[in-house]
C-alpha cells in the first residue's frame, strides 16, 4: 500500500510511566485524514515489555492524552465545529465491533482510539442510513457496555461506560505496563476517490438498487473500479469488462456498429446501462467512468426488458467535495494520441455546490487498412445540496466520433480466411462514418430521516449516426476468393427517455431487519432510419487475396435514389417491489417482483412505413437467499425470470415475440483480510426462449427456438499482500441451442445441438500488480479464450488464444502535485487472435490487435 507524503508511516510516543492499564497493552485507533478524497487509517499496534505494576486512572488518562496529542499534532487544521457534527451516509454490515469501529473511522473521517481487548468478542449491529459521527458511534456501541467521548473536533475515545467503572462490576484487566507506543499507517480511501488504488469493492448497487454489501447480495455481481482501468490504460470501454469479468465476451455486430457484450453465453445486444438507466447504442468513453458493475443473470425485475445473460452498468464520475485536477497525455502504436482532463471540487465555501468536468480527445489509425478514428468528449456535471437531506446532480454529455465501420475477415472453410490482419472489405471512398451522442441526466435524492429516502433519476439520450460504408453482401463466393459487396449510406436517428423513482426504507419488525424498495420506471426508444441507400449489385466484387479498395465512384453513389427506410419503437411502464430481509445477522432473503406493460414494433423498408405494434404484459419474479455463517463466508442462491427487448422484424414484416429467460444459480463468496480480498464462485443454469437468428443478406430476424447456458464462474479480486494486487477470472460455459423451430422457408439449417457463437467453453484472465513503495509499480497479466463457434450454424470456428500484457509506472511528488509516467504493452508475444465474429453468417471475424504500446504522462494536483 502506498501513502501520501504527509501521512506518518511510523512514529514513537516516548515512554509511558509504568503501571497497570487496560490490557493486553494493545490499543488501536483509526485516523482517517482527508487529502484529495483520501483518508489514512493509523493503527497503534503494540505496547509492552515492562513489568506489571499498579495502574491508576490518571495513568490511563495520560496515555489517552498522549495519543490524542499525537493525532492532533499530525492532523491538518479543522473547522471550528462541534465534535461529530457532520452527517454522512453509512452502510456498514453487522460484523465484529473491532472491524466495525475501524470501518466507521475510515468512512467518518475521524480519529478513533480504543483498546482492542475491550472490544474483543463483541459484535456490532449493522449501521445504515445517514448519521453524524456521534450518532453512528452510539449505535455501533449500543449494548456493548462501552461509550465514546470526543476529545477534539474529529477525535474520539472509546471506553468503558461510566456505570461500569466503579464497584464489583468494573471491567479490570491486568497487563504488563508500557514502555513505548508504536504507530504504523495504512491508507484507506473513499470508493470514488481519484487516488484510490484498491481493486476490491465491498458494496455495489446494481444488483439490488440499494447500497448492499456484496457479501449479502444473493447474485453474482462484479465491479471493475477506476484503479484497474488506469493500471491497464483502458482506451476502449469493452476491454475493461471483457478482460476483468468472468464469462463475458465482446459482441461483434454489423460492422462493429456499437459496443455490446455476451454474458453467460447470451448477447445483451446494445443494452448498456448508465447509472442504472438504459441508454441507446453507441461507443462509450471510459474517461468519464468511475467504475463498471456487471450483474450476472436476468435483471428484468429491476430494470425492465433486459437480456437474461446479465446487465452491464457503468457508474459515471460525480462531483467531489475535495478539489482534484488531472491532465493526462497518452500516446501509442498506430498514431494513438489521447488527451484527458478531470477536474472537480466545490464551487462555494460551504460545499453546497460541487462541479466536475471530464474532457477527452483522441485520434488514432489502426493495424487495419483505411481505419482512422477521432473522438471529442465533453462531460460537465453539477451537484447542488439544497439542504442536509436533499441533493440534486445534473450531468450533460456530448460525444462526437468519426470512425470507420469494420466488417472483419470472411470465413473460408472452417476458419477465417488466411489474409493479412490489415484486410479491409470496404472501399476508400465510402468509409467516413460519424456519430453524435448527447445526454442529459439528473438525479434528485431526498432523505426523510436516517431510514427512509426517495430518489428520482432521468436520462435523455439522443444518438445520430451518418452511415457511409461498403459491406459484404453475402458469404465468400464458391471460388473461395471473391466476395460480393453492397452499399449503405444515410442517417439514423435514435432518441430515448428513461426515468425511474425509488422509495427506499429500512425498518425492523418481529426481530427481522428489512430493506424495502418500491419503485416504478418508464422507458421510450424511437429509431428512425430515413433517406438511406442500401444498394446490392452496384458495387464491384472484391478479390480478398488481391484487394483493390478504390473501385467505387462516390459521384455515382450520390446519384443513386434513396431506397431504404426503417423505424422502431420500444416502450414500457414498470412497477416493482423488493424486500431484503435479515434474520440473526446471518440469513438474508431477497424477494421481489415486477409487472411490465410493454409496447414495441418495427416498420420497414419503403415509404410509407407502417409499424406492426405488439403489446405484452408480464410479471417477473426474483428470489434470493444468503447464509453467512461467518463474516468471511456467504453461501447464496437465486431464481430469476426475465423478458427481453424488441426483437426486430420477421421476413413477413411482423414483430417477433420477446425473448424470455429463466435462471437458477448457487454459489459462495468469501472475504479475507478485512475485505481486501474477495471471491465469487457460482454455478448457474440459464434457459432462453424465442431465441432469434438473422436471415443472411436481409435485415430480418426469425425465432430459432430455445437455448441453454450452464456453467461455473470464478472471480477473485483484491490484495494478496500489502504490496500485491490482483484480479483473476475463470469461466466454464456450456451454451447450446436446445430446441429448433425449423428454417426451411428461409433456407437455413437446423441449429439444435450447436454451440452459441462467440462463446468459448473455457476462458479466463489474471492481472497482477506489484507496488513495493508509493512510487513504483509493475504489473503483468494474461487473457485467454478457448475455441469459439464463428456463427450460429457452427460452420467455422475462431481459434483459441492466450494474450499477455504488461505495465510499469513511476511517479514523483512535485510540491503538492503528483507526476506519473506509465508504459503498457498489450499482446506482448504478438499472438494472432480474433475478438469476435458476426453470428448470422460467415461474412466477418474481427482480428485482435497485434503487439502494441501505450505510454502516458499524467499530472494530478
Amino acid at each position: 500500500m502506498k501513502y501520501p507524503d504527509h501521512v506518518i508511516s511510523r512514529t514513537t510516543i516516548g515512554h509511558i510511566p509504568q503501571g497497570k492499564i487496560l490490557s493486553p497493552a494493545r490499543f488501536m485507533f483509526a485516523r482517517p485524514m482527508r487529502f484529495l478524497g483520501m483518508s489514512s487509517s493509523i493503527t497503534l499496534i503494540r505496547v509492552f515489555d515492562m513489568p506489571d505494576a499498579p495502574c491508576t486512572q490518571p495513568c490511563r488518562k495520560r496515555l489517552c492524552r498522549a495519543i490524542a496529542a499525537l493525532l492532533m499534532a499530525s492532523a491538518p487544521a479543522v473547522h471550528a465545529a462541534a465534535p461529530g457534527d457532520t452527517a454522512r451516509t453509512y452502510n456498514i454490515p453487522a460484523e465484529s465491533l473491532n472491524d466495525a469501529l475501524t470501518d466507521f473511522a475510515d468512512e467518518a473521517n475521524i480519529k478513533l482510539v480504543f483498546n482492542a481487548e475491550l472490544v474483543k468478542g463483541l459484535k456490532a449491529p449493522a449501521l445504515t442510513g445517514r448519521h453524524t459521527s456521534a450518532q453512528g458511534l452510539a449505535k455501533l456501541l449500543e449494548g456493548s457496555g462501552l461509550t465514546h467521548r470526543f476529545v477534539g473536533p474529529d477525535t474520539a475515545i472509546v471506553e468503558v461506560a461510566p456505570k461500569n467503572m466503579t464497584g464489583s462490576d468494573a471491567r479490570k484487566i491486568n497487563a504488563p505496563a508500557l514502555s513505548k507506543v508504536t504507530v504504523t499507517s495504512k491508507a484507506s480511501y473513499e470508493s470514488d476517490a481519484p487516488y484510490n488504488p484498491d481493486y476490491n469493492r465491498k458494496n455495489a448497487s446494481t444488483a439490488t438498487k440499494t447500497d448492499t454489501p456484496i457479501m449479502e447480495t444473493p447474485m453474482s455481481i462484479e465491479v471493475v473500479p477506476r484503479a484497474v482501468m488506469d493500471d491497464q490504460q483502458i482506451v476502449l470501454f469493452d476491454d475493461a469488462v471483457v478482460r476483468n469479468v468472468s464469462g463475458v465476451q465482446r459482441n461483434f455486430d454489423f460492422g462493429d456498429l456499437y459496443q455490446g457484450f455476451i454474458v453467460r453465453g447470451f448477447s445483451l445486444g446494445a443494452n448498456i446501462y448508465r447509472d442504472g438507466l438504459r441508454q441507446n447504442t453507441g461507443f462509450f468513453e471510459p474517461s468519464g467512468m468511475e467504475r463498471v458493475e456487471v450483474l450476472k443473470g436476468a435483471a428484468a425485475m429491476l430494470y425492465g426488458r433486459t437480456q437474461p445473460g446479465g446487465l452491464v452498468n457503468y457508474v459515471t464520475k460525480k462531483p467531489l467535495e475535495e478539489s482534484y485536477y488531472s491532465v493526462q497525455q497518452q500516446f501509442g502504436s498506430y498514431d494513438l494520441y489521447r488527451t484527458t482532463v478531470d477536474a472537480t471540487g466545490p464551487i462555494t465555501d460551504d460545499k453546497s455546490f460541487l462541479y466536475r468536468l471530464n474532457l477527452a480527445y483522441s485520434s488514432n489509425n489502426s493495424f487495419r487498412d483505411y481505419n482512422e478514428n477521432e473522438r471529442i468528449y465533453v462531460a460537465p456535471s453539477l451537484t447542488w445540496r439544497l439542504s442536509d437531506k436533499t441533493d440534486m446532480t445534473v450531468q450533460f454529455e456530448h460525444q462526437h466520433d468519426d470512425y470507420v465501420m469494420d466488417f472483419g475477415i470472411p470465413a473460408i472453410g472452417d476458419r477465417p480466411a488466411p489474409v493479412p490482419k490489415r484486410f479491409y472489405v470496404g472501399d476508400a471512398s465510402v468509409k467516413n462514418n460519424s456519430m453524435d451522442s448527447n445526454q442529459i441526466a439528473t438525479v434528485i435524492s431526498h432523505r426523510f430521516n436516517d431510514h427512509w429516502k426517495i430518489e428520482h433519476k432521468f436520462n435523455w439520450h439522443q444518438w445520430t449516426h451518418d452511415f457511409h460504408s461498403v459491406f459484404p453482401a453475402g458469404n465468400i463466393n464458391e471460388d473461395n476468393q471473391t466476395i460480393d459487396r453492397a452499399l449503405m449510406t444515410g442517417p439514423t436517428d435514435r432518441e430515448s427517455f428513461a426515468t425511474n423513482i425509488d422509495i427506499l426504507g429500512e425498518f425492523e419488525t418481529y426481530g427481522t431487519q428489512h430493506k424495502l424498495l418500491i419503485g416504478g420506471d418508464y422507458f421510450n426508444l424511437k429509431t428512425d432510419t430515413h433517406d438511406n441507400r442500401w444498394t446490392y449489385g452496384a458495387i464491384p466484387t472484391l478479390d480478398i487475396f488481391n484487394p483493390n479498395n478504390h473501385l467505387v465512384d462516390i459521384n455515382a453513389i450520390n446519384a443513386l435514389p434513396y431506397d431504404f427506410w426503417w423505424k422502431e419503437k420500444d416502450e414500457w411502464y414498470g412497477v416493482y417491489a423488493q424486500d431484503q430481509i435479515t434474520l440473526w445477522d446471518k440469513l438474508h432473503f431477497l424477494i421481489g417482483a415486477r409487472y411490465d406493460i410493454l409496447t414495441y414494433g418495427t416498420g420497414c423498408c419503403s415509404k410509407p412505413i407502417s409499424i406492426d405494434d405488439r403489446e405484452d404484459n408480464r410479471l417477473n419474479p426474483r428470489f434470493g437467499i444468503v447464509y453467512q455463517p461467518w463474516d468471511w463466508l456467504s453461501l447464496f442462491g437465486n431464481y430469476v425470470e426475465s423478458i427481453g427487448t424488441n426483437n426486430g422484424l420477421t421476413p413477413t414484416k411482423t414483430a417477433n415475440k420477446p425473448e424470455l429467460g429463466t435462471q437458477y444459480e448457487a454459489g459462495f463468496k468469501t472475504e479475507f483480510f478485512h475485505g481486501r480480498l474477495s471471491s465469487n464462485v457460482a454455478y448457474y443454469h440459464l434457459t432462453k426462449e424465442n431465441v432469434l437468428t438473422g436471415v443472411p443478406g436481409l435485415p430480418y430476424r426469425i425465432p430459432a427456438g430455445e437455448a441453454r447456458s450452464q456453467g461455473l464462474e470464478v472471480d477473485l479480486t483484491g490484495e494478496l499482500t500489502e504490496y500485491l494486487s490482483l484480479i483473476g477470472t475463470y469461466a466454464y460455459t456450456d451454451a447450446i441451442f436446445t430446441k429448433d423451430n425449423g428454417f426451411a422457408p428461409w433456407g437455413l439449417t437446423s441449429k439444435q445441438g450447436n454451440r452459441l457463437p462467440n462463446v468459448p467453453e473455457h476462458s479466463g484472465s489474471l492481472w497482477l500488480t506489484f507496488h513495493p513503495d508509493e512510487q513504483f509499480k509493475i504489473g503483468a497479466g494474461m487473457f485467454a479464450q478457448g475455441q469459439r463457434a464463428g456463427d450460429n450454424n457452427n460452420t467455422y470456428a475462431l481459434p483459441g488464444f492466450v494474450r499477455l500484457d504488461a505495465m510499469v509506472s513511476y511517479n514523483w511528488k512535485i510540491g503538492g502535485s503528483k507526476l506519473t509516467t506509465q508504459f503498457n504493452v498489450n499482446n506482448l508475444l504478438d499472438k494472432d487472435y480474433f475478438r469476435g465474429s458476426r453470428v448470422s453468417d460467415r461474412t466477418g471475424a474481427l482480428p485482435g490487435e497485434p503487439i502494441s504500446f501505450v505510454g502516458s504522462v499524467r499530472l494530478e494536483y
